[in-house]
């Protein structure tokens, strides 16, 4: 198993922050373009809502990735885990914590197994904890400037 996690301070309401994740819609506007991001079904938000995606890797090589929330707490915690996909295993929790009215901290924490593990850990590993890595930085970053330019223009 390997465990990633990521923060962000975001200069929007702690609700704000929370519900923009409700709207599978968004994940279009803070996945990286490369990533050639579809949304092939989504069911209404919260628990047990299940998302199916269409994914890019590497540019070139789309794979569907099928997820189930099954957590889901306004405007604490949603926590979504792959039912099928690329991954071994995948879950992904959000939290969010208020700093004050119109602060967030977002903490994307993540852990995932890949198939094959032994083989894949040793010959794939390091790249793909680099991937992850960085499409969590460009993910966190495109969402604050999203919400802070609602907020604060």
């Amino acid at each position: 198993m390997h465990t990633l996690s990521f923060s962000v301070d975001i200069a929007a309401p702690c609700d704000a922050v929370f519900h923009f994740h409700d709207d599978v819609e968004n994940l279009k506007q803070i996945t990286p373009p490369e990533a050639d991001l579809k949304i092939l079904y989504a069911d209404d938000p919260g628990k047990g809502q299940k998302v199916v995606l269409s994914i890019a890797q590497f540019g070139f090589l789309h794979m569907k990735w099928e997820v189930l929330i099954t957590d889901y707490e306004p405007p604490f915690r949603m926590t979504d885990e792959q039912i099928k996909g690329p991954f071994h295993s995948w879950r992904q929790t959000r939290s969010f914590q208020s700093l004050s009215n119109a602060h967030t901290r977002l903490t994307d924490a993540v852990v995932y197994e890949l198939p094959l593990q032994f083989f894949s850990d040793f010959f794939f590993g390091a790249l793909v904890e680099q991937q992850i890595t960085e499409q969590f930085k460009y993910r966190q970053a495109k969402l604050k400037a999203i919400l802070e330019n609602q907020f604060h223009s």
